[in-house]
This record gives structure tokens, sequence and C-alpha cells, in this order.
């Protein structure tokens, strides 16, 4: 039995999922789990292509699987809020997330291909790739200022597509001077998602990093494990690889969802 049970950072088919909700169900039931909740992502109009596509279809249908499942796992409702997205009435829990860098009246996205960030480095910052970290950190530290989120998702998401390309220096004080005060900026005891998607698709380590999770660590922050998880596949991917991982880091515990509370499980 895994030492984390839950997973809160799901996605399906009904936004830019691979799998059926119910598939996710049973893939969580499967891996043991106890608790699985459904993040799907926030409504941004000038962005349609990720996002929910049918709330009533999506209500219905964690409705039906709420209840047919209902003695075998707990499905929570929540929601992966962009910083620039629609918070939805209700919900029981929320992820906050950066997803785009707004310039002037555009969004660039920072996530979707190395092309795509390359072409916000050129075209909102004159090739200069530090000044997007630093405008994307302080969307992350906007973040917790107004949507003061559950959970802060893939903290340093900026950094998905720098270790093919280098577009800036993770080491250098630059760029942690950003970070650092993106971390700052959270209030006391954030629960901070240790995001094991970029893991899981092999295109590099968890987000936060190792440096900025010890930070982090040091500031008070919580962790979670998250699988980010747009496939079956994903769910609880090394979970428990990384919790060891995690001790050398120096992190004692972790938080997670049992049922639809949050409880402290030692590592």
């Amino acid at each position: 039995m895994p030492l984390i049970r839950s997973n809160v950072h799901t996605h399906t088919a009904f936004c830019d999922g691979k799998d059926a909700m119910e598939d996710m169900v049973l893939a969580a039931l499967a891996a043991g789990f106890d608790t699985l909740g459904f993040s799907f992502h926030s409504y941004t109009p000038f962005d349609t292509s990720y996002c929910l596509r049918d709330h009533a279809a999506y209500m219905r249908e964690y409705g039906r699987l709420k209840a047919k499942y209902s003695g075998d796992i707990t499905l929570l409702n929540g929601v992966e809020l962009d910083l620039y997205g629609e918070r939805p009435a209700e919900c029981d829990f929320v992820i906050g997330s950066v997803h785009y860098i707004k310039e002037g009246d555009a969004y660039f996205p920072v996530d979707c291909s190395a092309g795509d960030f390359k072409k916000l480095i050129e075209e909102a910052f004159a090739g200069d790739a530090y000044a997007a970290a630093e405008r994307y950190f302080a969307e992350e530290a906007e973040l917790a200022r107004t949507v003061r989120p559950d959970i802060y998702g893939h903290f340093d998401l900026i950094t998905r597509f720098n270790a093919g390309a280098a577009f800036f220096d993770e080491g250098g004080a630059r760029y942690k001077r950003a970070a650092l005060s993106a971390a700052e900026a959270l209030p006391p005891g954030a629960v901070v998602e240790v995001n094991l998607g970029r893991l899981f698709r092999g295109e590099g380590g968890m987000y936060p990093s190792a440096w900025l999770l010890r930070e982090l660590n040091a500031l008070g922050c919580r962790f979670m494990l998250a699988s980010d998880a747009h496939e079956r596949a994903a769910l609880g991917f090394m979970f428990g690889e990384t919790c060891a991982e995690l001790k050398k880091l120096g992190v004692r515990s972790l938080v997670r969802y049992r049922g639809g509370s949050l409880e402290e499980v030692g590592l």
C-alpha cells in the first residue's frame, strides 16, 4: 500500500486529459488510493483549447461517480485555477497555477512547447529570458495575494523547457532572486505541490526543483504530492521514490487529502 494514497491534481477528457473520469477512478482504486480529486482547468476566455468544455455534463458525471463509488473511494470536486481564469462558484479545493505571462493585452503560454516559450521571450521580453522568469514569478506572487489557493501548482513551471534549451541559468543569481521573491510572498504554511507531471512525461524532474524546494521548506511551506495526471498511468507515478527523495532534501512530512480534510503524513 502506498504511503500517500491520494491525488487531487487530476485531469480528464472533459478538459485536456486523455481518459474518461470513471477510468481515472478505477485507476486510483487499482493504485490503492482512498481519495481522488478532480481539478478541471478553469475557463480562460483568451484560450479555450484546454479548458473544461461542458461544466453541466462534468458535474453530472462527477455526481454519478461519487454516488457509485461512495463505499470505495472519496471523490472531490476541485479546480486548477489559472491566475487569469474564472473561479467556479463551488469546489472542494483550488489549485492555483500560472500558465500564462501577460504582457500588454497579450497572454503568452509558458508550457505549450519550447517554440512557444522562445516566442514569448523574443516577442514579449526582447530576448531576455530572465525578464520572462521575473514576470512569471511576479505573477506567482500575485496569485498568492489575489487568488489565495488551497494548493500552489507547479511553482516553477517556467523551467519546463529549460533543460533542453538552456534559456536561463537556474543557478544564477538573477533567476534565484526572482524565484525566492515569489516564495517569500506565500502565506505561512502554504501548501506547495511536488508536481511529478514532467517526470512522468520523461521531460525532466519534479516541480519545484531541489534547491527551491529546500528554500520553500525553510520558509515553513508544506508539501503535497501531485501526479498532475492527464492519463491513468500517471496516477501515483513515482510517489514512493519521491517520498524517499524528499526525505533526503529535509522534508519531514507531507500533507494529503483524506476525504475532504488535510492530514499530515510523516516521512
